[in-house]
């Protein structure tokens, strides 16, 4: 019973921490004057990093059931394999592109010219932003897990997880927009983002494995 009980309040713990965590970035903006914009470019820059992973961890798989080969031995696959690292690049990349332009018209409007170029977005969130601590902190911990996962029998729930958090995005941005053209503040989106993201946290497993139970199987 101790031990019970004892899991009970790691598990509460676990879920407090992480809806704080989600919860921290709207006291931020209501309170300590942070910038909603910013806060979903590092969400966006989060997917990025994922998406990148997820599609060196697809290219160095064989196929969704058997174990780790060289890159050419993914030329067996289909092309429209869903662990197919060519495709998961052209939607991912596609969705990613498309939300960054969104994003920067609905709320990126006190950054003018900051998607003219690679370096002055870099220059100007990565840096000036300062949130590329909290990025390379995401890197090396999906470089950990891209090492930790290298003998996993299948990549689907890897890859199912990268297209729930550019769903979640999407979801953002559509009614987030709503948001926008009604009061004038992006701040339904962050509320959407954070309750969405706190949903995907908190209940992740089932959800990837719903997501290839229902769409990745053949």
């Amino acid at each position: 019973m101790r031990i019970a009980d004892g899991q009970f309040r790691i598990d509460a713990n676990g879920v407090a921490s992480t809806i704080a965590g989600n919860i921290l970035p709207i006291i931020g903006v209501l309170f300590a004057g942070w910038d909603i914009y910013t806060l979903l470019i590092a969400y966006w820059c989060e997917t990025l990093i994922i998406g990148f992973w997820t599609i060196i961890t697809a290219a160095l798989h064989d196929d969704d059931e058997t174990g780790w080969t060289s890159p050419g031995m993914s030329a067996r696959r289909s092309i429209f394999s869903p662990t197919n690292p060519g495709l998961i690049l052209f939607q991912t990349g596609f969705m990613l592109a498309l939300h960054l332009f969104l994003m920067s018209r609905l709320y990126g409007n006190a950054w003018p010219g900051h998607l003219q170029s690679v370096s002055t977005f870099i220059e100007t969130f990565l840096i000036g932003q300062a949130i590329w601590p909290a990025l390379a902190f995401l890197f090396v911990q999906r470089a950990a897990m891209f090492w930790q996962n290298r003998n996993a029998p299948t990549t689907l729930p890897t890859v199912a997880d990268l297209y729930l958090r550019v769903t979640v995005m999407q979801i953002v941005i559509i009614f987030g927009a709503g948001g926008v053209m009604l009061t004038g503040s992006g701040m339904l989106g962050l509320v959407l983002l954070a309750g969405l993201k706190t949903l995907l946290d908190l209940r992740s497993p089932r959800m990837v494995a719903w997501v290839v139970r229902n769409f990745f199987r053949r």
